[in-house]
């Protein structure tokens, strides 16, 4: 039931057709008992300035941001949190005190979602493929709360990198078959693979053994190439739906501090 006492939150992005965020949080709303609608917010990439004032202007409850403009809204942002400044990556909208503020619940919600599946990172190596946003809040998330023995990034942007962790170091996107021995955690976090792209993988399936396990952030489709092929090799997988839950647990928190939101009833709503 939308009323004239409904608020308003939602999704900023391009594209957001392919994003679950609102199926998952218009059923914690509604197992909440709020008041309140959660909707997709598509942008073009110059439209987000004004967006953003329009969130001001129009009273949202919060927001999220995802894919391109995790970055770019934190200039418009009247405070941003240690986890966001390090990172340089914005996928939360929330107000304190009257500010308008920005965090990222990406790292926190990747940790959980390993550790629901038994992978343990703790002193393990990683490689990461792709240096964005959700990237550098991983980065951050694996070797600082995590304890990742290694990181190497692989990305096709070392420009823009500006993250600096101890045991963390860039290379070449394309020289991630040079290190496959030494990988214990192969992590997907580009849009290689995502919805409508599905038949995009971004490896070639001889980077694969049965000794690492690979984790995609991706959530749409559920199995993409990359971990269907991940699978034909024998690897551990996991693709990104549970991270999208948990980090979506700690985005609802931020919003409404007094709400406790059940992940049983997210996990239900995505048969995941």
């Amino acid at each position: 039931m939308i009323d004239g006492k409904t608020e308003i939150l939602g999704v900023f992005g391009n594209p957001v057709e392919h994003t679950k965020s609102p199926a998952i949080h218009n059923a914690l709303l509604k197992d909440c008992e709020i008041n309140a609608v959660y909707l997709p917010l598509p942008l073009e990439k110059q439209g987000l300035k004004d967006a953003i004032a329009g969130f001001r202007a129009i009273g949202f409850v919060g927001a999220n941001v995802t894919i391109p403009f995790k970055e770019q809204v934190i200039p418009l942002l009247d405070y941003v949190s240690p986890v966001s400044k390090a990172t340089g990556s914005v996928n939360t909208l929330y107000w304190e005190q009257g500010k308008l503020c920005g965090t990222s619940t990406d790292g926190l919600g990747a940790l959980r979602n390993l550790e629901a599946a038994d992978i343990d990172i703790r002193g393990k190596n990683i490689a990461m493929l792709g240096s964005g946003g959700a990237a550098k809040a991983l980065a951050y998330a694996f070797l600082v709360d995590g304890g990742a023995a290694s990181l190497k990034i692989f990305t096709i942007e070392p420009e823009n990198w500006k993250l600096q962790l101890k045991n963390l170091s860039l290379h070449d996107f394309n020289d991630v078959k040079k290190y496959r021995d030494d990988i214990d955690l192969l992590c997907n976090a580009t849009p290689l693979g995502m919805h409508p792209n599905i038949d995009q993988s971004p490896v070639d399936k001889s980077v694969l053994t049965g000794n690492m396990a690979v984790f995609d952030i991706v959530y749409s489709p559920l199995k993409t190439k990359l971990l269907q092929e991940a699978q034909e090799a024998g690897c551990k997988t996991l693709g990104g739906i549970g991270m999208l839950i948990y980090q979506g647990l700690e985005s609802f928190k931020l919003w409404f501090p007094n709400s406790n939101p059940d992940p049983k009833v997210v996990f239900e709503v995505l048969n995941a």
